[in-house]
């Protein structure tokens, strides 16, 4: 048998050192877990000038988390009447954009039916709500984002 080299008062651990490494591991990962957490609240400014850099302007055909970020910068950050789009008159409030799908495509460098059927997905989800107006070269979309006035409150923007 061997002798166990112990002080005298010393207590012996009853759990093994592979444990508390396993603990401190945890409790590292869970406070790591939480700082994400709250990493993740909130929001952050972003200029819609973006589109403006030579990063933006490279051409490529976009993924559809740009195109819904490039909609998303195009939205009215407050009612705007009379806005002039293909010689038509359109009055957008905040959250709307009007737009065509050919010129989204243009700019994305995506099919029109890829159009199409993203703008349906985001429907779906419950992003947006999509109006078409009339057909062909004349026609035109209005995009409005569903939650934009929550997501963006007016006081950050500018007061009425």
């Amino acid at each position: 048998m061997k002798k166990e080299n112990k002080k005298a008062g010393e207590k012996k651990s009853t759990i093994p050192p592979a444990s508390d490494k396993k603990r401190s591991e945890d409790s590292k990962r869970s406070a790591e877990s939480q700082i994400k957490i709250l990493e993740r609240k909130g929001y952050f400014k972003f200029w819609r000038l973006f589109t403006d850099d030579p990063l933006y302007k490279q051409k490529r055909k976009f993924s559809q988390f740009e195109a819904w970020l490039d909609l998303y910068s195009k939205a009215q950050g407050l009612d705007n009447p009379r806005f002039v789009f293909k010689k038509k008159i359109v009055d957008l409030k905040r959250g709307q954009l009007v737009t065509s799908q050919r010129i989204l495509a243009r700019c994305w460098d995506w099919s029109r039916g890829s159009v199409e059927n993203f703008l349906i997905k985001l429907e779906k989800r419950g992003t947006i709500a999509v109006e078409v107006h009339g057909r062909g070269r004349g026609a035109y979309t209005i995009i409005n984002f569903l939650k934009y006035n929550e997501l963006n409150p007016l006081n950050e923007v500018g007061k009425k």
